[in-house]
């Protein structure tokens, strides 16, 4: 395998024994389409020994949304709740799909408790 394929293949690749959890919302009526469905959907890769988000990925978020993303959520330890990154997305990122992102926030943080109920 060449380099740039190797480095292609690890991008798309899961660390060991994280888990994902999906927070879903639906989008404002005026920019719904045909491919979205109405929703949107946040990705967040949890280290499940210390809670830590250790990747971000979105659908429907553009790539400098998705950079705040990032900065308000990777390492964010989600036991410790949400409410920090959630700030950050509401003073720094304008835009008609904020409130879809924050439920979708939100959405992925109600799995996180029911995934330690189902896991104790």
């Amino acid at each position: 395998m060449y380099k740039n394929q190797e480095e292609e293949t690890l991008k798309y690749k899961l660390r060991p024994d994280t888990i994902i959890l999906v927070g879903t919302a639906r989008l404002p009526e005026k920019i719904r389409t045909k491919d979205s469905a109405g929703y949107l959907a946040i990705y967040l890769e949890m280290d499940p020994v210390n809670s830590e988000i250790v990747d971000v990925s979105s659908t429907l978020v553009p790539s400098l949304g998705e950079k705040i993303l990032h900065d308000a959520l990777l390492g964010c330890e989600i036991k410790k709740g949400i409410q920090r990154a959630i700030k950050q997305i509401e003073t720094r990122f304008f835009s008609i799909i904020k409130r879809a992102i924050i439920a979708a926030l939100e959405d992925a943080y109600k799995l996180y408790g029911k995934y330690l109920e189902e896991n104790k």
